[in-house]
């Protein structure tokens, strides 16, 4: 059975990343994957990282998160950019589950920070000046999440969509990629 884990990085849950996100499950489920959801702008943790070369104990919610994560075969992340950056807790999840030295270092191929054997997506939605940013360079800032985060913790494949300014879910821009949202979850990538 596929296991699915959405990771919502958004701020706000009711824009369109939720919307991005619903069409995405609605699919998963039709095509029989068992789905789970974390909101990690709801978690409780400290999202800086007390010693760079020293494992931090991980608070309840994270410990839950993990669980979640090792459950998980598949995970989809819904993040806005706005101003090319992510959300800062977004950032210090990552560090506390994702980077070095949580379970890396000491060679523990089971504990934070290790995730082979799984797929992901990373879809972001950019703000005006992002998007503008992105026409010009084709270098989005999930660029660095695939590769410095998802990869390196051996996730693969990593896929990704960049979806420009969206004003609202009602628009036919913004309809088109909930269809492909949907269609994405059904095929599970």
């Amino acid at each position: 059975m596929k296991q699915l884990l959405i990771l919502h990085g958004d701020t706000d849950k009711a824009g369109i990343n939720h919307e991005f996100a619903k069409a995405y499950r609605q699919g998963a489920e039709e095509a029989g994957a068992m789905v789970k959801e974390l909101y990690i702008m709801d978690l409780k943790f400290n999202s800086n990282k007390q010693f760079s070369n020293q494992i931090t104990p991980l608070e309840p919610d994270l410990q839950a998160a993990l669980e979640k994560i090792r459950w998980a075969t598949h995970l989809v992340l819904f993040c806005t950019v706005n101003h090319d950056s992510i959300p800062a807790k977004l950032s210090g999840f990552f560090d506390r589950l994702f980077l070095p030295p949580q379970g890396m270092s000491a060679g523990n191929s089971s504990g934070p920070g290790w995730y082979p054997g799984k797929s992901a997506r990373i879809v972001s939605v950019l703000d005006e000046e992002s998007w503008r940013e992105w026409q010009l360079n084709k270098q989005p800032t999930y660029h660095s999440i695939k590769r410095n985060v998802m990869e390196r913790c051996r996730i693969m494949p990593v896929r990704t969509c960049t979806i420009g300014y969206v004003h609202s879910p009602e628009n036919e821009y913004a309809k088109k990629w909930i269809g492909k949202m949907h269609a994405f979850g059904q095929k599970f990538m």
